[in-house]
């Protein structure tokens, strides 16, 4: 179960961008994670510990195996050789990595960085506070869950490879972003909802491959009243299918297929 300090956060991020709270992080974490590559949990052979592993799309797809898993705090109590020199004196490479090295190998989960407090379910975190379920959140960094390499960021959920960004929900491959909603490729924007390599903009719905935009629906400036009553309108569709069944189909990614 998430931390009182990032379930306060979720919801004031909730009703900045969707109108409405919503509660209960790890009901919505499905709907959260479903494009964010998150970590897993082992145990640690050392002391039975719970430990968080990184995904694999982290490590060159590489699947860590759970057979040699250790904390990062554990490390000083494997890292001494139990070989010496004389074991190397006439040995293959090949010898080397079966008898010397495989031996000793372990994984270190729970990586944690520089100064930080309240960190559960992160394979690697640190230099922030209220980190929940994620990998590489790192750096000036708080509020933040259900993410992947999300650095110097703000109150972010359901995010992947954003940088200097705040107050978002599934955000992906953006940078210095706020207030944004299912976006993707997006720079230098606020307020933007299911739009796609978009910069400088301020409140959009539905653009893609678009500058400098400003009250926008589908790339055309249609001003302040009308922009209003679109938003409405998708914010109330969003909140709906969300309060009743913790998911919506409201995805940048997802093409619906035409008749």
């Amino acid at each position: 179960m998430a931390f009182p300090e990032i379930e306060n956060e979720f919801r004031t991020t909730t009703r900045l961008l969707l109108g409405t709270e919503l509660k209960g992080i790890d009901d919505y974490g499905e709907w959260l994670g479903r494009r964010v590559p998150l970590p897993f949990p082992s145990k640690s052979i050392l002391s039975g510990k719970e430990v968080w592993l990184p995904p694999s799309l982290s490590f060159r797809n590489t699947h860590f195996t759970t057979k040699r898993v250790i904390s990062m705090e554990e490390m000083g109590n494997v890292n001494t050789s139990p070989f010496s020199p004389d074991d190397l004196k006439g040995a293959t490479i090949d010898s080397i990595v079966q008898k010397l090295i495989k031996p000793i190998v372990y994984v270190a989960g729970n990586f944690r960085y520089q100064e930080h407090k309240n960190v559960e379910k992160c394979s690697g975190a640190g230099g922030g506070l209220n980190l929940y379920y994620g990998e590489d959140l790192y750096l000036s960094i708080k509020n933040v869950a259900y993410s992947n390499y999300t650095l110097y960021c703000e109150n972010m959920f359901g995010c992947h490879a954003v940088l200097h960004s705040k107050f978002c929900i599934h955000a992906y491959n953006s940078t210095n972003i706020t207030r944004c909603f299912e976006v993707d490729g997006c720079a230098n924007s606020s307020d933007l909802y299911l739009c796609h390599n978009c910069e400088g903009m301020s409140n959009a719905i539905l653009c893609f491959n678009a500058k400098n935009l400003r009250y926008a629906v589908g790339n055309v400036e249609v001003g302040p009243d009308e922009f209003a009553r679109v938003k409405k309108i998708l914010l109330e569709c969003i909140v709906t299918a969300l309060s009743s069944g913790k998911t919506s189909d409201f995805d940048i990614y997802t093409q619906k297929p035409t008749a």
